[in-house]
């Protein structure tokens, strides 16, 4: 009796270990997608296109094209619906 609860005891022990390592793995991945530091906050102004927004605030060595996709994924828009007065986030990485 007393080995078999011993027995469960390490089967216990190692479904918790299998059940921690596992969501800290799935807490991990989660957090790649999260800017290091905190975005920016733009106004769009009349004429403002997406692209011309990312041009703007961008570094000379960074691609306009992944800034674009980076701002509508953080402000949840299309590149082709934004409109003077809206506040876009941008990335500052």
């Amino acid at each position: 009796m007393q080995m078999a609860n011993l027995q469960l005891s390490v089967r216990l022990s190692l479904l918790l270990a299998v059940f921690c390592v596992v969501f800290l793995m799935i807490g991990g991945s989660a957090e790649a997608d999260i800017p290091a530091s905190d975005p920016i906050e733009y106004e769009v102004a009349s004429g403002d296109t997406l692209w011309s927004i990312a041009a703007g605030n961008s570094d000379p060595d960074q691609d306009v094209r992944r800034l674009v996709a980076d701002i509508s994924r953080l402000s949840g828009v299309d590149a082709d619906s934004i409109f003077p007065g809206q506040i876009l986030l941008i990335p500052t990485d």
